[in-house]
């Protein structure tokens, strides 16, 4: 079945079960990158992105929409929120967006993606936001950021 109409579980599933190929890879990231947070994270999808970004560090397309779809699931400082954004910390989010970002210097979109992902992350109040934003920090995010300047 074609990847852009499948709902979030399927396309989730068609990520986790065909990292190695980009050009799949991308195509379900895509189908995520705009869905609900929460259904996505419900899904699985957070780990099944990280683990794709990772495994195609030189996919420009890849990293954007990977950085997109992060961006929106880290996105807000509910409890819910603060919770997507620990699983993607958990699963090496930081590391996978600087990483992308590093790969990706003169990529605009792959930049400001990058950025919206870093600051969604360290954004909250909650007891865990100290830790994000150290993490980042030790992960390179300022530096990264700087540079995407």
């Amino acid at each position: 079945a074609e990847v852009r109409a499948m709902d979030v579980a399927a396309a989730t599933a068609v990520l986790r079960a065909h990292v190695s190929v980009s050009r799949v890879a991308a195509a379900a990231c895509k189908r995520l990158a705009n869905q609900n947070e929460r259904l996505v994270a419900e899904a699985g999808a957070i780990e099944a992105l990280v683990a794709v970004m990772r495994a195609h560090p030189q996919e420009a397309g890849v990293q954007q929409t990977g950085c997109c779809m992060l961006a929106n699931v880290c996105y807000g400082t509910d409890a819910a929120g603060c919770a997507r954004k620990q699983r993607a910390v958990a699963a090496g989010a930081i590391e996978a967006v600087v990483a992308a970002m590093r790969a990706h210097p003169q990529m605009a979109e792959v930049q400001r993606q990058g950025c919206w992902v870093l600051a969604n992350v360290c954004c909250g109040d909650d007891g865990a936001a100290l830790a994000r934003k150290q993490r980042a920090a030790a992960a390179g995010a300022i530096e990264a950021v700087v540079a995407a300047m």
